[in-house]
């Protein structure tokens, strides 16, 4: 009775929603039978009429539970997934994988879209129009063998907005940017690439693995800098700014409640880090954070000791100020 109960709720609260999200908890021992599935659903989601995107995802690193977000144009177009013979047999199937018996899988209205601890890769595909089985098929087999790989942390399949953005977007997740760089460079995925058909598809890829990425803009084909030279710089900015903040505005500030001196301060700072000071740092540092590949070694130990030698100034001259 309880699970007819739920069963109810569930598809109550699935009428009322575009998107819902279905949660699986896998045994031990059975990813790579995982990692097949997942390629099967993705393809017969993201074939449905009306579909906009599908999210795979773990609750982390290393979960035994995933969440499946599906979304589509429409309530009827949602309805139509849901109660198609390709989704439930989907999830026939996925009944030996799972860790232990719940009867039907149940449809939650899904959360917006996620925001993991981990590094991107963000795939652009432009399909040739009436090409788009011929794309799908190829990609079941990409989705299947990286999955499969150390470190996966899910992907999300998005549909053309519209016919002026033309494009299918793919996010792939890893844990690490190790681990995401040992998937791209794998014999398995060289040879899926051999494979592609140039007449269906045409593509393009960028990382999304940057914590300041609004500070340090980067090509399509070029790598973000690394995170601790981003770092690095973000701390040679923001130093001084505070410094001045301590010195200057704090005993302007005296007689205003904390919480609203601390607001205003922090306003001021974020405003000069992020328009004037750090595009002036990224056009003097910026030999540093992207050097060329041929002088790497050495660019990097002179951008280092350049960095040290400006913290110290800058310490050095907050110690006489103060």
């Amino acid at each position: 009775m309880m699970i007819a109960e739920e069963a109810k709720a569930a598809a109550k609260v699935a009428s009322l929603a575009t998107a819902i999200m279905t949660k699986v908890i896998l045994r031990e021992g059975c990813e790579t039978l995982f990692a097949g599935w997942q390629s099967r659903f993705t393809h017969a989601a993201s074939m449905a009429p009306g579909f906009v995107s599908l999210e795979m995802i773990p609750a982390f690193a290393g979960a035994a539970e995933w969440r499946i977000i599906q979304r589509f144009q429409t309530v009827g177009f949602l309805e139509q997934w849901q109660n198609s013979p390709a989704r439930k047999q989907l999830l026939v199937d996925i009944n030996p994988l799972l860790g232990r018996s719940e009867g039907d899988l149940l449809d939650e209205v899904a959360p917006d879209f996620h925001s993991l601890s981990c590094v991107t890769e963000v795939i652009t595909t432009e399909i040739e129009r009436g090409r788009e089985e011929a794309f799908q098929s190829w990609a079941e087999s990409v989705q299947a063998a990286q999955a499969a790989f150390p470190g996966y942390m899910g992907t999300l399949v998005q549909a053309p907005i519209s016919s002026d953005i033309p494009y299918w977007t793919t996010l792939v997740r890893y844990s690490t940017p190790e681990q995401l760089e040992a998937w791209l460079a794998s014999s398995e995925r060289r040879a899926l690439l051999e494979r592609s058909d140039p007449t269906v598809s045409h593509w393009k890829s960028q990382r999304l693995a940057n914590p300041f990425g609004g500070w340090f803009p980067t090509e399509p084909d070029q790598p973000p800098p690394a995170a601790w030279k981003q770092t690095c710089l973000v701390l040679l900015v923001l130093f001084p700014v505070v410094m001045l903040e301590i010195r200057f505005l704090s005993p302007l500030l005296t007689h205003v409640p904390m919480a609203i001196a601390t607001f205003i301060g922090n306003a001021i700072s974020v405003s000069l880090v992020s328009w004037p000071l750090m595009k002036i740092a990224i056009s003097f540092l910026g030999w540093w954070l992207t050097p060329d590949p041929k002088h790497k070694s050495r660019v990097e130990l002179q951008g280092v000791c350049t960095i040290a030698a400006l913290y110290l100034a800058e310490i050095a001259i907050f110690m006489l100020l103060y």
